[in-house]
């Protein structure tokens, strides 16, 4: 894993934490269960600092769980977390804009839009131009991602 991303040490602590002795049968065990982001820079299990994108992963076998960057749950599991941040970073800078179909399904998925709010999302997402209403549907859907987002630190 090159710029300071440590695969031989984040396979080490993955393993230790899993039941499974082999990393492709350990992979299987965890899942992306939050994201979060930090106010000061943390260290990744893999010896990368800094890190400000926190993905937390569990696994289902063990009941572990523990916080990588989103370099390494990428690179892990496979799960393109960075999509949903930079989605974040778009809303936040403008919220009139629509959050990405991977950013919905992730909170859809955790509980934090609802199903009429997931087809609102999904319906609308493509659309540049919005009613009065739907422009302040989509605001109030963004206010509530963005909420969601736990901050980890000082704030």
């Amino acid at each position: 894993m090159g710029d300071g991303y440590n695969f031989q040490q984040l396979k080490a602590a993955i393993l230790a934490l899993s039941q499974a002795a082999d990393l492709e049968v350990a992979k299987k065990e965890w899942r992306l269960v939050d994201i979060s982001e930090a106010d000061e820079p943390e260290t990744c299990l893999c010896g990368h600092f800094p890190i400000i994108e926190l993905c937390t992963i569990a696994n289902a076998a063990t009941a572990k769980s523990v916080d990588v960057g989103n370099v390494c749950v990428k690179r892990f599991l496979g799960f393109r977390s960075d999509l949903i941040f930079q989605s974040l970073k778009r809303v936040r800078a403008d919220l009139d804009k629509a959050i990405s179909k991977d950013a919905t399904a992730f909170f859809h998925e955790r509980g934090v839009i609802n199903d009429w709010e997931y087809q609102f999302q999904q319906s609308t997402m493509r659309k540049r131009i919005l009613s009065q209403r739907q422009l302040e549907i989509r605001r109030a859907l963004n206010q509530k991602v963005i909420a969601a987002v736990r901050r980890r630190g000082l704030s």
